[in-house]
């Protein structure tokens, strides 16, 4: 399937999925907001930052201008992996403290 046609025939990615009761759209939507904050303190690390795209896919930057449009999560870590050309590291303490700045008040 071609990427024009996923974003309207594609269904959610089991990560995008909301727990509990189902949301409203207002807060999808804050959940996407605070989802993406998160993706780009972790891909900031590697180079790259996440956008929202539509309300239902992701666009991947790099630094050096290379950008392109996934529809889950899992396609955004292993393109940020091939761009960086390293595997994340999640236990990274550098990234750590990155995630750790972003919940200081």
């Amino acid at each position: 399937m071609c990427g024009f046609c996923a974003v309207f025939a594609g269904s959610p990615h089991w990560s995008e999925l909301p727990t509990g009761d189902t949301p409203d759209e207002l807060t999808r939507q804050a959940v996407r907001r605070q989802r993406l904050r998160l993706l780009n303190a972790v891909v900031q690390a590697y180079g790259c930052t996440v956008e929202d795209w539509h309300g239902g896919q992701y666009i991947v930057r790099s630094l050096r201008g290379r950008s392109e449009i996934v529809s889950a999560l899992p396609e955004v870590w292993t393109l940020v992996e091939a761009i960086a050309g390293q595997a994340i590291d999640l236990l990274s303490p550098t990234l750590l403290a990155a995630l750790k700045a972003i919940n200081a008040p």
